[in-house]
Order: structure tokens, then sequence, then C-alpha cells
């Protein structure tokens, strides 16, 4: 018997499917949006140019500012040049780092925009926004920051590394894996979850061997989508990831992809269910090591180390996270048990809880 829950729907409009891009004129007219300026990252501008081209005649624009981590300055040109462009509402090209100060731009302007996903973050599935690291970080969530419409083309994905591909496919991940036990998960939640795993689960290694599979794209694609539709309040895995880091600098869905294993690992005894999905997903038979295995298979680091962060700081990444916002999770977690978890996601050898 399926019990009681509550369950709200995030109010994107997605548009899905090889040839999607083809939509953005007429998604563009629907919003009403007439002076557009197009968001990205330095190295992505030409494929923003050619992405966009069927709106050409309404683009006044192009802004380069996107970069790791969400800087400020990016952040203050952008709007400056959304006001001085006296643009109507924007277009967003691009994966976790320009969508995420894309939300934080519609936030503070409130200028609706369209958002072209090229990697598999899920970013613009969530209302929460963030603008710099560490002790000047400033962060905010509502609707304003969500785009209009989420543009979600395969074919538009063929290009991006395996590498790449790989990371971000595991940020997915860690969403889905976490929303099976977080404390606001529902049946619903848990169904998209668990297909979230184990789409990604089958299509990344795919994507790895043949980056221009478009079958595997498209698999990963609906996957991270699926990942990122709901968020469950911080958990462990994304208290560390974010954390560590936001304060070391390192690799956002890398970071993400190294810590999943640990904390899954860590709650494995109080979530027996989520496991069950897990591994099930995954075909694995234990959920924590299927997780590791998997990346890898993918080539990715395994621990901290690998992504550049020192020994020595270990103690510091567990004042951080002790230092944060709650987590959220099925099992209480000490100072102590952090400790042992950072130390694990450093040393990068298999799980042991």
């Amino acid at each position: 018997m399926i019990g009681s829950f509550t369950y709200r729907s995030e109010p994107v409009r997605i548009v899905f499917g090889a040839g999607a891009i083809g939509a953005l004129a007429a998604e563009a007219d629907l919003h009403k949006m007439s002076r557009l300026v197009v968001l990205c990252s330095p190295t992505r501008a030409d494929f923003a140019r050619r992405v966009t081209a069927a709106i050409a005649g309404r683009i006044v624009g192009f802004c380069d500012a996107a970069g790791q981590n969400m800087p400020r300055e990016a952040f203050d040109r952008l709007v400056a040049a959304l006001k001085r462009l006296d643009a109507d509402g924007f277009v967003v090209v691009g994966g976790g780092s320009p969508i995420g100060l894309a939300k934080a731009a519609a936030a503070a302007t409130t200028l609706r925009y369209i958002a072209v996903v090229t990697t598999y973050s899920g970013s613009e599935m969530a209302a929460r926004w963030y603008l710099g690291v560490g002790k000047n970080r400033v962060v905010g969530e509502g609707a304003a920051a969500l785009p209009a419409t989420a543009i979600y083309d395969p074919e538009i994905t063929l290009d991006l590394s395996s590498r790449v591909s790989a990371a971000s496919g595991m940020n997915a991940m860690a969403h889905a894996v976490e929303s099976l036990y977080g404390i606001d998960t529902n049946p619903v939640v848990q169904t998209m979850a668990e297909e979230a795993v184990r789409l990604l689960g089958s299509s990344l290694p795919r994507i790895v061997q043949k980056p221009r599979e478009l079958a595997a794209r498209s698999g990963a694609l609906y996957g991270a989508w699926l990942a990122g539709h709901f968020r469950a309040e911080i958990g462990l895995e994304h208290a560390i990831a974010q954390r560590v880091r936001q304060w070391f600098n390192l690799d956002h869905a890398q970071t993400h992809a190294v810590v999943t294993p640990y904390a899954i690992g860590f709650n494995a005894d109080a979530a027996p269910e989520a496991m069950a999905r897990i591994k099930r997903a995954l075909g694995a038979a234990d959920a924590a090591r299927g997780l590791y295995d998997l990346n890898m298979r993918l080539n990715l680091p395994t621990g901290l180390k690998g992504l550049g962060m020192r020994e020595e700081d270990i103690s510091k990444a567990v004042e951080v996270v002790a230092a944060g916002k709650k987590i959220t999770h099925p099992k209480p977690v000490s100072k102590a048990d952090l400790f042992n978890i950072v130390t694990q996601a450093y040393a990068g050898a298999p799980p042991r809880f």
C-alpha cells in the first residue's frame, strides 16, 4: 500500500529530444522575449552562437562571463549587460556554472530566461543559487531563479568530452541517490530517482566508450533530468561535496563523483529500501561499492587527493562541513563520523563502513 505524501512539481517547461533546439524560437515567442542576451562561458562562445542562430534577429548581445563558482564580478557583468542592452529576457547555453549564474541574475532582475542544457548537472531544476566561495558566499532560493523553459537536446551534447560527461553524469547520480532517502522523499521521487540511477549507470559507460552514441547521450540526459527534477533537503553527500569543493576550489562535478559512494556507504544500514533500489538499478551487490566501481569504469578520480586537495586540509574540511547548514538524512553524523568519511574520500579506496 502506498502511503500519503506531498509532491510539488517545479514550474519549468521542458522541451526534450533530438532536435529540440529547433524549438528555441517558438519558446522565445511563447514567453514574449524579443530582446535577448545570450549567456555562456568564454570557451563556449562560438558554440553558443551556433545553437542560438535561429533567433539571431532578436539577440541584442552575448555575455561570456560564466565561470566556476559564480564569482561576483561575473554576476555584476551579466546584470550590467542585461540593463545596458535593455533585454526583456535571456538565453543561457551551458551546464552548471552558466546556469547557476543565470539563476542568480534572474532572481535579482526578475527577467525570465531559457536554459539550453548541455551537461548533466541538473542545476536548471534547482531553485537554489549562490555567488562566490568561502566566507564571501551569498546564497538564495526561489522560483524566480528557475528558467521559463529548459531545452534538452542530446544532439548538442555529442561533442562534450567523455571526461566532462562522466563527471557531470555522476553529479546527477548524486542528486538521484540522495533523493531516495531524503526526509522529504516520496513514492513519485523514488520512482524517478531509481530510473535516473539505472539510466545514468547504463548510459555513462557507453558515452565514455563511444562519445557520439546518440542513444546513450539521450539516456544520460533524460536520467539527469529525472535526477534533477527533485532535490532532497541537504543530505550528507551534498553537505560534504558542496562545502569542500567551494572552500578548496575543487572541480564541482568530480567532487560529487568522489564523495557519493562514501556518503551512501555511511547511510547504508539506515536506509535499506534506498540501498535496494540503488543495487537493483546498478545491478550491484552493494550500493556504495556499485557507485565506486562505476567511477572506476568511467576513469574518474576516486579520491579528493586526485582533485588537488591536500591531506592536511582534511581537518579543515570537517570543520567547514560541520559548521554548515544542518544535514538531513537517515542517520546522525558526528564530527568523528565526518572525519572518517572525509578521510576515506580523500584517499579514494573502496568505501568501508
